[in-house]
């Protein structure tokens, strides 16, 4: 399949010396990694603010722990004459001791009080070479006008460019990982005549979805959305929810658990899956219905503390080095309390961050690997700022050593980087992560764990 890559100038300061272990691969065979010109990025990405309504559908503390580390953009309903709510958010915010700075505030008719689902009718947002544009669909709830309109609305306001997919979907059915692989059940399929061949086609020509992998809804509730059982939280990561085995949907649960864990990941290994427990049965539990935001991850809490307690250990877990923050929002005498079905990944969207930079790794040494007498580490950067590329740098240990820094080698005129382990012996252990950063002091890390849970590969 045709892939287009970009190419940016590159400008390395302060260059280490190079040892031995690096040099610049042989040109009859080396694949060059292009990464796609269409690019749907991952939650877990960088972000440059949260949406959320008002007026409140949750406690202020939850508003306020989010905007304490996180630019907000709160989309505040009119009143039942339109009058704007504007300088009423302002002064509740205020007189909460939130972070103003970090809030903007913009009226936006949402038909009602009541209809406060962000996740579910913001847009796709999606890289199309260096601009950040908004992809629109059919937002599955058609009475819900308003709402309808709420993402040509986002994209004059951020002055994005705008498409409309001929497709009906919903934001809490969707994953995508942000190097062509998205994640959805069957619901999307149903939505839409039952084509699949509709669905595929479209997340392919507006999102360069490539591998667009359709599930069973395990939880087999009227909401059929897949944040309320599973969720990626990295490249080779995904949390899958789990219930005791005497609960009749336990089976499903299982299902969905292993098809995951059979697929490939970006990488090239299988996904790594980490199940979290819930009690099932009328016990709140919304686990994987989260937000991830700039190495923050925001649990919503149920009404039971061991599961609590457990189920922030998953992401601890899975995301070490993350700030992992317990959000309460659990009120059964109040009708917006989180529920199994509607928590704080429902009531919360990210934009991305327009300037990121992406680090594009591929063909990733994982686990045992056959001897050889060198190992090529690749990878493809991508500046959305159009910036000149600086330090692009692997990190590396053998047999738990001291972790050693290397200049990655730039691969002719393509923004591919490449790096050499030679004098590898049967035994060794090694890990290894790449960090890059431009100009404009963006910066980013492969794996998303960095040091914390690195690249890592022994030789056999």
């Amino acid at each position: 399949m045709k892939r287009t890559y970009l190419i940016f100038t590159l400008s390395l300061i302060g260059v280490i010396s190079l040892s031995s272990c690096n040099k610049t691969p042989r040109v009859d065979t080396y694949e060059v990694i292009e990464t796609f010109s269409k690019r749907m990025p991952s939650e877990f990405e960088p972000v440059s603010m949260i949406k959320m309504c008002y007026p409140n559908n949750m406690p202020l503390e939850v508003y306020k722990t989010i905007s304490d580390d996180n630019k907000v953009l709160v989309l505040v309903n009119p009143d039942e004459y339109g009058n704007s709510r504007v300088n009423a958010a302002k002064n509740e915010f205020t007189s909460y001791g939130m972070k103003m700075d970090n809030i903007t505030f913009k009226s936006v008719n949402l038909d009602n009080d009541y209809e406060y689902w962000v996740r579910d009718f913001s847009p796709f947002y999606v890289f199309d070479n260096l601009d950040l544009s908004i992809v629109d669909f059919t937002y599955n709830r058609p009475a819900r006008v308003n709402q309808n309109r709420v993402p040509s609305l986002l994209a004059d306001y951020f002055n994005f460019p705008y498409k409309k997919m001929n497709l009906v979907h919903t934001g809490g059915n969707l994953m995508q990982d942000g190097r062509g692989t998205a994640f959805s059940d069957d619901l999307v399929i149903s939505e839409n005549n039952n084509s699949k061949l509709k669905v595929t086609s479209q997340m392919k020509e507006y999102t360069g979805t490539d591998n667009y992998v359709i599930t069973i809804d395990p939880q087999g509730d009227y909401i059929a959305h897949i944040d309320c059982w599973g969720k990626i939280v990295a490249p080779d990561k995904i949390i899958v929810a789990r219930l005791p085995s005497s609960n009749p949907r336990y089976r499903y649960y299982e299902q969905v658990a292993t098809t995951l864990g059979n697929l490939k990941c970006a990488y090239g290994y299988n996904y790594r899956i980490y199940r979290i427990d819930e009690p099932g049965g009328n016990v709140v539990a919304p686990y994987t219905n989260s937000l991830i935001a700039n190495n923050h991850v925001y649990m919503p809490l149920g009404d039971n503390a061991s599961f609590n307690e457990a189920a922030l250990q998953v992401y601890k877990d899975a995301l070490p080095g993350y700030t992992v923050h317990g959000v309460e929002g659990f009120d059964k005498s109040n009708w917006n309390c989180f529920l199994n079905t509607d928590a704080l990944h429902c009531r919360t969207h990210e934009v991305p961050d327009k300037n990121m930079l992406f680090i594009d790794s591929r063909e990733v040494y994982n686990g045992e690997v056959e001897f050889q007498n060198e190992y090529l580490v690749k990878t493809n950067i991508v500046s959305y700022a159009n910036s000149n590329l600086r330090d692009v740098v692997i990190h590396y240990s053998i047999n738990d050593g001291t972790y050693v820094e290397k200049e990655m080698v730039r691969y002719s005129d393509t923004t591919n980087f490449t790096f050499t382990f030679e004098n590898l012996k049967s035994g060794d252990d090694i890990k290894y992560y790449i960090t890059a950063s431009d100009e404009l002091k963006n910066k980013n890390i492969d794996p998303t764990c960095g040091e914390k849970d690195p690249h890592h590969f022994t030789i056999k």
